[in-house]
């Protein structure tokens, strides 16, 4: 699969940053996956879990509500706060 930069941005600074195959997140209206490529887009999303595909391991992170935005060739999360919490 295609990677892309993927970036979690916080007040506080960078809580990871790396290429990925897949985003997973839940909007105010439903999920959302990311891959490669993926439309231009600005998503608004709710306080909870960011699941990134990172070399065949899914990791997740706890964020506070946040943006989600791609412009084809990367995506980024805006956030409050966010942690690791995890492998799936």
């Amino acid at each position: 699969m295609t990677t892309f930069p993927f970036t979690i941005l916080t007040p506080s600074g960078t809580i990871v940053s790396g290429e990925v195959t897949q985003v997973e997140v839940r909007t105010y209206v439903g999920s959302l996956g990311v891959m490669a490529k993926h439309e231009p887009m600005v998503a608004a999303c709710p306080a909870g879990i960011v699941r990134i595909e990172q070399d065949g391991a899914w990791v997740r992170f706890k964020a506070d509500a946040f943006i989600l935005t791609t412009d084809g060739k990367k995506a980024t999360v805006l956030t409050s706060h966010a942690q690791y919490a995890g492998t799936q």
